[in-house]
């Protein structure tokens, strides 16, 4: 059997935890998978992995091969990545997961100029709210957009992206600015709801913090139908600028409490290994670093760009 094909077997059954689960990815049978598993097995003398019906684990030469596999692994793709960047080609499927707001409304312009690049590259994209398992589900890289993330990811964030408040000019000249953030509990307020409804907020301004609670009139997983209510004149919005940013500078939104700090997300690229990435997805980030601008402080969204 070939050698690196077993070790790529080797390497998803430890990943995935489970035989059934590396067959469905690498679309091979499970009997397949064992059988590359007992030739590398057989090929170093040792036991790899404990198996249990209900439990895998690596023992510790298994533990020990499979980082030298992934480094194998890594060296192969490195030198493909390297003949891919000769060639100024990629191939492949490259899977993609991010949320739905930024990728209905931007990164579906970033693709369609990547494939006009890369024409040999093809897609599967997933866009929704819900939290991937980049491993687990298959995907080459997610764009997350968050406050903080979990340290344990590995990545690079790409840009940052304000909080602004936000309300069309008819609903301004029907009900008035708010002066002050407390202002804001006597108005008709917009809020998202995930992964709770968004009533507790806070300010920055010259330095002082201030904490506001506020009963939303309309809760929605959307941004984008809260930025369409807003731009209706139904109420008040806090949205990231990647939302809301474009009318803004168009004028369809007028940005409330423009001197205080409602706080920003951060917009990452996350991928399963720092190493072990194919050429296509490698490309791939880059193409979102050049497109969006070196500088990750920065925020593309918003004319100011802070």
């Amino acid at each position: 059997m070939d050698r690196f094909a077993s070790m790529q077997a080797y390497v998803k059954v430890v990943e995935l935890g489970s035989f059934s689960a590396a067959a469905r990815q690498l679309r091979l049978s499970p009997a397949m998978v064992t059988r590359h598993v007992s030739q590398l097995e057989d090929k170093v003398g040792a036991r790899l992995l404990n198996r249990t019906t209900r439990h895998l684990s690596t023992t510790a030469a298994g533990q020990s091969y499979f980082e030298r596999c992934l480094s194998i692994l890594a060296a192969i793709d490195d030198a493909e990545a390297e003949a891919g960047k000769v060639t100024q080609s990629a191939r492949g499927t490259l899977r993609i997961t991010a949320p739905a707001e930024f990728g209905d409304t931007h990164l579906s312009r970033l693709i369609s100029r990547f494939l006009d690049l890369h024409p040999d590259v093809d897609m599967f994209l997933e866009f929704s709210n819900r939290q991937v398992d980049l491993v687990q589900d298959g995907f080459d890289l997610a764009l997350r957009v968050a406050r903080t993330l979990d340290g344990s990811l590995i990545g690079r964030r790409l840009a940052r992206s304000h909080f602004r408040v936000v309300a069309g000019p008819d609903y301004i000249e029907r009900h008035g600015e708010p002066e002050t953030p407390e202002d804001l509990t006597r108005h008709v307020f917009l809020a998202f709801s995930v992964p709770s409804p968004w009533v507790n907020l806070a300010f920055e301004c010259d330095g002082n913090r201030v904490e506001i609670r506020l009963q939303p009139r309309i809760l929605s997983t959307s941004a984008e139908t809260l930025n369409r209510l807003a731009l209706n004149g139904s109420g008040i919005a806090v949205l990231p600028t990647f939302v809301c940013g474009g009318d803004i500078a168009a004028g369809r939104l007028v940005t409330l409490l423009p001197n205080h700090d409602a706080g920003a997300l951060n917009l990452h690229v996350l991928y399963p290994h720092k190493r072990f990435l194919p050429a296509r997805t490698r490309l791939f980030v880059d193409y979102l670093v050049e497109t969006l601008g070196s500088d990750p402080d920065r925020d593309p969204w918003c004319k100011s760009g802070g």
